[in-house]
């Protein structure tokens, strides 16, 4: 592979052939695996120059080098991941130890609290998770008892779905169906394909959100609060009826300790929060498993209500805010999603 000085030399010629200043970058670390390659950077001013205006320069640099992909990362992004995920091993193997986890679960946590250190000790590295699910996803259930993850079509939701079965639970996805002005084809599709794909049993869970639909359209309120509580509910609900002890969610946000909570004897997994999981190392995952990335922001009420109330999109442009200072979104692509609320 190139040294750290030849990939210097090539991204000074290539933002000179396209118009850049002149800067020489520095580079802290290279990381080479499967046609994948990383480039650690001391901050996150290093990363822009590497990347260039619009992805232009990484873009450049991913055709001359022949690889697959090329992910660039700040030191200093590296510094706050690891520290999050050492969150999360203590969280785990206090929840283990404390015997807050029952028996027939044991085994599944262990092979969780085992990939969660690994990925602590390699932060960096974004192939651990998705070689582990690769290597996993089509063993038997370690458990009987079903666990039910709440499965929108996005891509978080169904890296969630994908991971808990390569962990071995015995997964059973739901999905709250409110009509297609919330659940559109495009969500269906993907619900419908991966759940097919991974042999997952799903089922759709019907549901009237007139009231919820009707106020975000005549401009009384933001959607989303409302009905992410109101789906929540739903599910919950469902979970209670089929005698599920275990819930799995998509939240990126939760991390540390509330990436595993209880809550009225149901214990609340947040399995891309937990091993602090970012947008692009998701999308990475999923596409594997005829998972289709949905362009733009929300689902067709949200945009509805964007173009009648203008008034309310800083509400979602704040959304999207809090998982870029998270470190969980990139700046480029949360500008792509504010460009289109």
């Amino acid at each position: 592979m190139y040294t750290k000085e030849e990939i210097i030399n090539k991204i000074i010629k290539i933002r000179e052939d396209i118009g850049h200043d002149y800067v020489e970058p520095e580079i802290k670390d290279l990381y080479y695996e499967n046609d994948e390659l990383t480039i650690i950077t001391p901050d996150r001013p290093e990363k822009s120059i590497i990347i260039g205006k619009g992805g232009w320069v990484v873009g450049k640099l991913r055709e001359e080098l022949k690889v697959n992909s090329i992910h660039v990362i700040s030191y200093t992004d590296i510094v706050l991941k690891e520290y999050q995920l050492e969150l999360s091993v203590k969280h785990t193997k206090k929840l283990i130890d404390n015997n807050v986890i029952p028996d027939k679960y044991q085994d599944i946590f262990n092979n969780l609290y085992k990939l969660l250190s690994q990925k602590q000790k390699a932060p960096y590295d974004n192939t651990i998770v998705a070689n582990y699910i690769r290597e996993n996803i089509d063993r038997t259930p370690l458990v009987d008892t079903k666990v039910a993850v709440a499965l929108s079509g996005g891509v978080d939701s169904s890296f969630s779905t994908i991971l808990a079965k390569a962990l071995g639970f015995n997964v059973i996805a739901l999905t709250v169906n409110p009509g297609t002005i919330v659940l559109p084809k495009q969500f269906r599709y993907n619900i419908d394909n991966l759940t097919s794909q991974i042999n997952v049993p799903h089922e759709y869970i019907k549901t009237d959100m007139s009231e919820i639909i009707n106020d975000a359209l005549t401009g009384k309120i933001h959607p989303c609060g409302r009905c992410s509580s109101h789906i929540e509910g739903e599910v919950s609900r469902k979970v209670k009826e089929i005698g599920c002890h275990m819930m799995i969610y998509g939240d990126l946000l939760s991390t540390g300790s509330q990436s595993i909570v209880e809550k009225e004897d149901i214990i609340r997994i947040n399995l891309p929060a937990l091993f602090r999981m970012e947008k692009s190392e998701i999308k990475n995952v999923v596409t594997n498993y005829s998972v289709k990335k949905i362009k733009g922001y929300g689902c067709p009420l949200v945009v509805q209500v964007h173009k009648k109330y203008p008034q309310y999109r800083p509400f979602s442009i704040q959304r999207v805010l809090r998982e870029t200072r998270a470190g969980i979104l990139e700046p480029g692509e949360a500008l792509d999603l504010i460009r289109t609320i």
